[in-house]
């Protein structure tokens, strides 16, 4: 988890020794680069020895600073092997053992944090472009939303989205993925979430499929206008379009419809708000 979770936490993560300690080999995988490491795993760019399938190995951190982090790893592992989307990584095997390890889709590309901070001074990613990657996201929100039991993301946020070189967007880290009852309400929940992401009633232990419509408006804001929510006063979001008046005004009712403060006031499913998206793609070509 990139950001602060709450109950607010600032994570202090301590650098692994990942680089002077990558195996050559693991299992049946040759290790061939680093791909990047968190509080809770590492993932390195591995080769199935036997079948030459290069994959995403993702293990869990043996240092990791976050006391629940074995918990977060394996609920990855359950969600992921009950899904089967275009837009979300295959889990390709799990390796049990002392270090827990999950073999998963390869993807070349940048998360929306990396995109951001790679813009020079002043200039913005392209609307069009943030808007597909939306509906994709989106389209994979769906997924999750349909599948029984229902599934409820909880942390969509520019950094668990990777952008491909075919600018297909992946919705990636499923580690606080939860399982909600088929009204696709659940009281009482753990409170867990993105400060700047999170929706109001997730602070207050409530998980329903609209705490990612929240999530992807406040992702989409991000991404068009720079302004990380994390730095602003909570709940609050300026009209996209006063900051980066290209965005299409369709796309920025979108966008403030989903960062409803009320729950009943967004879409009321993920689909809508993709369908619509569609609609203002459509209607800007």
């Amino acid at each position: 988890m990139n950001g602060a979770a709450f109950p607010i936490r600032r994570l202090k993560s301590k650098r692994s020794l990942a680089f002077m300690l990558q195996p050559e080999t693991f299992y049946d995988y040759s290790i061939h680069s680093l791909l990047g490491e968190g509080d809770i795993a590492i993932v390195y760019r591995a080769m199935n020895r036997l079948s030459g399938q290069q994959v995403a190995l993702k293990m869990l951190r043996l240092d990791s600073p976050v006391p629940e982090s074995r918990a977060y790893f394996d609920n990855e592992r359950v969600i992921l092997a009950q899904l089967k989307h275009p837009n979300i990584p295959t889990l390709y095997k799990y390796i049990d053992g002392e270090t827990p390890c999950l073999a998963l889709t390869l993807i070349e590309g940048k998360d929306g944090e990396t995109l951001l901070a790679e813009l020079p001074a002043g200039a913005f990613l392209s609307a069009r472009s943030v808007i597909e990657w939306g509906i994709q996201i989106a389209d994979a929100l769906a997924c999750l939303h349909n599948h029984h039991p229902p599934l409820v993301f909880r942390d969509l946020k520019p950094s668990h989205m990777i952008v491909d070189g075919d600018s297909r967007a992946w919705l990636v880290d499923f580690n606080l993925a939860k399982i909600v009852p088929e009204s696709k309400v659940l009281h009482d929940a753990d409170l867990m979430g993105t400060e700047g992401f999170a929706a109001p009633e997730q602070y207050q232990g409530t998980v329903s499929p609209l705490v990612d419509v929240y999530a992807l408006g406040a992702t989409l804001h991000y991404l068009l206008t720079r302004i990380n929510p994390r730095h602003e006063r909570r709940f609050t979001y300026a009209p996209p379009r006063s900051v980066n008046p290209v965005i299409p005004k369709s796309a920025e009712q979108v966008i403030m419809k989903a960062l409803a403060y009320e729950p009943e006031d967004r879409y009321e499913q993920i689909e809508g708000m993709r369908d619509i998206l569609k609609d203002v793609l459509t209607a800007e070509s």
